[in-house]
């Protein structure tokens, strides 16, 4: 699994224990996040991809299902693209699969603020807790976000290298992978929270005409935020998906 945006493998603390009993779950963390130093240049979803296959030989994997969230997903599909012949299923959620995946409002918050001098600033600010937190509620993830879960994202903020980060979130924007996933024919899974503030909900449900064997799973009452509903709808949602 690939962790969205500056997360770290902590994201997943409810995952493993819910999965663990029929898969192996790996998480690394990615470059510049999580405990993994974010190396040399270039931090891009090619080179993030590249650090996954790494991982993977190091740990003598053969084939195996790959999944990511958000920024993460577009790492897993990379991945998936150039080794397609590893992978049985993807696991996709709220993926960016492609520019026009995004949502315009948010597109401009993250050409606004990953610009220039604007970026430094940002890149101060990530580190206020109570702004980094007005932020969200207001523009990203919304009401209700599980507290433990909020401390995580915080925390995986405060250790984040923030020039990896913006590499790799200006380079994944800007990834199409419509023509990979019209020739994936194996089974894949999608989940999307219904009010997501990031992507086209409509972008998603429009995968089926890409993927008609793909499964996608649109979680009502939800957003970008991991509320408890969201939590609980997404493990019960990719539970079931990898049991079959």
């Amino acid at each position: 699994m690939c962790h969205g945006f500056i997360g770290s493998l902590e994201n997943f603390h409810t995952w493993g224990p819910a999965f663990g009993h029929h898969r192996r779950v790996l998480i690394p963390d990615l470059p510049g996040c999580g405990e993994t130093a974010a190396g040399d240049p270039p931090f891009t979803v090619s080179t993030h991809a590249e650090f996954l296959h790494a991982f993977a030989q190091r740990l003598g994997l053969e084939e195996h299902d790959v999944g990511g969230i958000c920024l993460g997903a577009t790492v897993a599909l990379e991945y998936a693209s150039r080794f397609h012949d590893k992978i049985s299923r993807l696991v996709l959620h709220t993926p960016i699969y492609s520019p026009h995946t995004l949502r315009p409002a948010f597109k401009r918050q993250v050409a606004a603020f990953t610009a220039g001098p604007v970026f430094w600033c940002v890149d101060r600010l990530r580190r206020n807790r109570t702004v980094s937190d007005l932020y969200k509620r207001f523009l990203v993830e919304g009401p209700g976000v599980d507290p433990y879960d909020a401390q995580v994202n915080f925390d995986n903020q405060q250790r984040a290298d923030g020039r990896a980060a913006r590499q790799w979130l200006r380079d994944g924007i800007s990834r199409d992978y419509r023509e990979f996933l019209k020739g994936w024919r194996k089974p894949a899974l999608v989940v999307v929270a219904a009010d997501d503030r990031t992507v086209d909900v409509n972008a998603i449900r429009n995968l089926r005409d890409l993927m008609p064997q793909a499964e996608i799973r649109v979680i009502a009452s939800a957003g970008h935020g991991w509320t408890p509903t969201l939590i609980a709808a997404q493990v019960e949602a990719i539970s079931a998906f990898l049991k079959t």
